[in-house]
Formats: structure tokens, sequence, C-alpha cells
């Protein structure tokens, strides 16, 4: 080829690089490119044959996806995986790929303040409804359940008081009535529990918590049988959720201490869930690792691994005792979110739970007192030191 211009040469110098590596990177790199070159037409046949290991165009698929689908996968003992672009966007893929107009969708009561606002202010616009139950009452769900439900959608345990959901016996009910279970396992991770094992037909994550775990890149899971991660990743795909290169590579960076990091926050929320209850500021702690929580004995039988690092507490002086809190903390920073490594509250009631009204609130018990607490790997004496101070 003659000589080309420095613009042309600019742009290509240096891009084959990789092309004839005799070893290979330890660590995947970051494929932070949009599309894929193929050299003939039969790779592009071959991407359209579904092959997993083609990539064309990173909306539709990027190693750095694939990598954590993998892994998340693996992790849920479930078939296969779909990443998404948040947990959101995992939640709404999962609902699109099996529900349509004049399905019905059932949801615990307690459900994440952003779910339950895509759960009543959009998907009835598309001819999808939805109501509420109370997912405790287990020997009633089968009841409750009505005809053409579709889903019936729970979280492992409840945001932010912590309640747990009998996964098994909520499997069993829903599936009598031809319902399938979809939970939410972001607080427990899979590192804690395995909803798939216990007969949920799908597990969604906000893998922005405990599974990134730092902080740093927002994005979802979807794990369930192949069939129905197919029908979710067209959805994700042609919806343009999917998560970027560079947060799927974050993610998995995180990942890979996911165990190590969720034995100190179960072991640090305990002993602050603990500390709490010696407090007066302090009415009632929301801990299922407390011996007078009234779920312990369901933590200690299908949870034993543990609760997570999410507690909850109500302040004695209400929303003022709260708003002093805030502001009189050092280390522990107000952030409406959760799951870091870095210890974090929250204020349910201005936050999460904001789209609440303030009879729905009174009758889930969160209260203006009410302190979501997310519990890091920090020394132990360091965040009780913080607190003692402030509460």
């Amino acid at each position: 080829m003659p000589e080309q211009g420095f613009s042309t040469r600019s742009l290509h110098a240096g891009e084959d690089a990789d092309l004839n590596m005799v070893s290979r990177p330890k660590t995947m790199p970051i494929y932070e490119t949009s599309v894929f070159v193929y050299d003939n037409l039969a790779q592009a046949d071959d991407f359209s044959s579904g092959n997993p290991d083609n990539f064309m165009y990173t909306r539709l698929g990027n190693p750095n996806q694939r990598a954590l689908e993998i892994w998340a996968a693996e992790m849920e003992s479930g078939a296969d995986a779909v990443c998404c672009a948040s947990g959101m966007a995992a939640l709404m893929a999962v609902i699109a790929s099996e529900c349509g107009a004049g399905d019905k969708v059932a949801a615990a009561q307690e459900i994440y303040g952003g779910t339950q606002s895509l759960l009543s202010k959009e998907l009835e616009r598309f001819g999808i409804e939805v109501y509420f139950l109370n997912s405790h009452h287990t020997e009633a769900i089968s009841a409750e359940l009505r005809p053409a439900t579709k889903i019936l959608l729970v979280e492992t345990a409840s945001n932010p008081l912590v309640k747990l959901a009998n996964i098994p016996l909520l499997a069993k009910a829903a599936h009598s009535v031809g319902t399938k279970l979809v939970v939410d396992n972001t607080f427990l991770s899979p590192v804690l529990f395995q909803p798939l094992k216990h007969g949920a037909d799908a597990v969604i994550h906000s893998t922005t918590k405990y599974i990134n775990g730092h902080s740093d890149a927002t994005g979802g899971l979807v794990i369930a049988d192949a069939d129905w991660v197919s029908r979710a990743r067209r959805f994700v795909h042609n919806g343009g959720a999917s998560l970027s290169p560079f947060e799927a590579w974050l993610t998995m960076r995180g990942a890979k201490t996911l165990a190590l990091r969720m034995e100190r926050h179960v072991a640090n929320a305990q002993k602050i869930a603990e500390w709490l209850q010696t407090r007066p500021g302090v009415v009632r702690v929301h801990f299922p690792g407390l011996e007078s929580h009234a779920q312990h004995l369901l933590a200690r039988t299908l949870f034993h691994k543990g609760t997570g690092g999410i507690l909850s507490f109500d302040l004695r002086g209400g929303l003022a005792a709260a708003d002093e809190l805030v502001q009189t903390l050092k280390m522990i920073k107000f952030a409406p979110s959760l799951a870091g490594v870095s210890t974090t509250i929250s204020h349910p009631a201005k936050t999460s739970h904001r789209s609440y009204s303030s009879e729905s609130l009174a009758k889930l018990g969160i209260t203006a007192g009410t302190i979501r607490l997310s519990v890091g790997i920090e020394d132990l004496l360091d965040i009780i030191a913080d607190l003692s101070r402030a509460i």
C-alpha cells in the first residue's frame, strides 16, 4: 500500500498490537469498543447462528459482559445469566420477557420503593396488572394469587427493615397455581443465599450493591433457565439496556472479593446490631440476626450463613434525631445507596421510600426516625465510635 496520510495513520497505528500475542492477559482487559471487526461474511453468519464467543456490536454482547454473566450463572446455580445497565433494567427485563398485556404481577408489599414505582406507575400503562400482597403470610399466598398471575416478585431481605422471605414456601405456593417466583437477591448476594436452589424460577440483582461492592459501577443481572434468559437478553438488546464494558469490568473486579467482603459485612453487622440494642436513643433494631427478632429462627435455619450487612433502627427522637445523626456523623456518610465497602446511612422516608404515602410507610413500619445502616468492612470499633458520638 502507498504511504498513508497522517490522519489515516493516527487512526490505525497500533490497533493490531494484540493480533499475534503468544501469551494472554491474566486479567481480562476492558473491551471498550462499540463494534467488532470481521474478516469475512461467514463470521457474520456465525454470529447470527448464536455462537456465544462471537461478538459483533457491544449492545448485543461484549466479552466483559459475557464474563460477568458466566460468573453470575455459576454463583447463583443458574443455567445462564444476562447483565443489564442497572438493577431496575434487570427487573424490567425479567418481567417484560415473561409478561404481556392481560397478565398480572404480584409483589411483596414491602418491596423497594423504586421497584414499587416501576410496577405501579409504568407496567399498568402496558396492560400488565400489578397488585401487592403480604408475602409473609405464606399459608395464604396461593389463595391470594389471582388468575393469570405470571410472576410473584419478592426480595430475599426487604429494604429497609430486612424482613426475610421464606423462599421454599413461597415457591411451593406460587407453583401450585402456575405462578413463577422471581427473587431479588441483592441484599444477601449469592454468597449467603441462592434462591434458585430453593425453588425460585429467576433471580435478579442490582450489581451496583454487594457484587460490585465499591460504589463505582451501576449494573444489574437476571439469572434463570436458558429459555427465560434468552428472552430477557432479547429485551435487553432491543431495549438498549446493555451494560457498558467498563461497568462490567469494574463489577467483575469487585466480584472477585465478594466472599471475603461478605464475611466481614455479616460479622460487623451482627456486632453493631447487638450494640445498638443497648443505646437509650434507639427504640428498635431491625436485624434478623438478633435473638429478639421475630424472624430469628428463619434466619438461623434458612439463611445460616447470615442475612447480610444491612440493618435499620428507629431513633427515639424521630425526624429531628435522624437529621441530627446525619449531620453529626464523621466517618459514616449519608448516601442513598448501600452495600459498598464503606459504612453508610440512609433515611428511607426521604430517599428510597419517598414515593410512599405516610399511611403506607406506617403500615410497613417505617417511621420518621428510621435509619438504614449499610455496614461496611471498616474496623468494628471505628464504626461503633462514630455511631456512639452521633446517637
